[in-house]
């Protein structure tokens, strides 16, 4: 395909979906092989993709919003861009502009693709929010993000022929639903609340805790190393959680407070 002929299908992408998984849905709604021949096209690397990071001076958009008559500007947003002004590809990236902050890569999913087999059965695409290590719940369905293939046991990658399947031909869609634990719910969900992913000031979070709650009561005492009462409190009267003593336990500081450096 020449770089200035458009994809036959070039579904419009959802306000919170992270590039790369952009790239993946196109590859899949056009039926080609793989999202290698998206990138090629597109004179995309790879380099990176796992975490959704694009450099300014390195990757250009143009072609790919030539082939999918996406503006520029919205593919950008879709990515997390890095703040380096070097043009060299081999310079490492050590901080990324996403959901409005400087942040550190240290704070992203590097090992492969993740998401929410129950959102997934109505709206197939990869949310910016799931790129983020810290997030490992979906607060919409209370469920823990799958990364790993329940057929095969290997690592779900971005890079694979259909987006709905993983390469031993598992539909992903049914996979395990693992219910999640207060805690990892309960910080999830503020996170999702930190980045304004969409409708999720729509979850009554003390409803959600309590549903929780009555799962998982008897294990309420095997909440690993956080204090239960201190986090549930400090998120449900806190909506933007900044208290110091508590946050290093939560390693938000860094979604919320880092700034670049430059570095010596």
């Amino acid at each position: 395909m020449c770089a200035n002929k458009k994809l036959l299908r070039r579904p419009r992408p959802y306000i919170d979906e992270s590039l790369i998984g952009y790239i993946a849905r196109l590859a899949d709604t056009n039926y080609y092989p793989s999202p290698n021949y998206i990138l090629k096209i597109s004179q995309l690397r790879v380099t990176g993709i796992y975490s959704n990071i694009f450099i300014s001076k390195i990757d250009d958009l143009c072609i790919l919003s030539q082939i999918t008559e996406v503006e520029d500007s919205i593919l950008w947003a879709m990515a997390f861009s890095s703040t380096n002004s070097c043009s060299s590809a081999y310079i490492f990236t050590s901080v990324v502009k996403a959901f409005g902050e400087n942040i550190s890569t240290s704070l992203f999913n590097k090992t492969g693709a993740r998401f929410c087999p129950i959102c997934w059965q109505t709206k197939a695409y990869y949310s910016q929010v799931w790129h983020l290590s810290r997030v490992t719940v979906c607060p919409f369905h209370k469920c823990f993000l799958i990364d790993t293939c329940y057929n095969c046991n290997n690592k779900i990658k971005f890079l694979r022929p259909r987006l709905f399947k993983c390469q031993c031909g598992f539909d992903l869609r049914d996979s395990q639903i693992n219910i999640a634990n207060i805690e990892e719910f309960a910080l999830s969900f503020q996170i999702y609340k930190l980045c304004q992913v969409p409708e999720i000031e729509s979850i009554n979070y003390n409803s959600q805790i309590q549903d929780l709650e009555a799962a998982k009561s008897n294990k309420l005492n095997n909440l690993s190393d956080y204090n239960y009462d201190l986090f549930e409190g400090l998120i449900a009267k806190e909506p933007r959680v900044r208290n110091d003593t508590f946050f290093p336990f939560l390693g938000l500081e860094k979604l919320l407070n880092f700034r670049t450096q430059m570095l010596e």
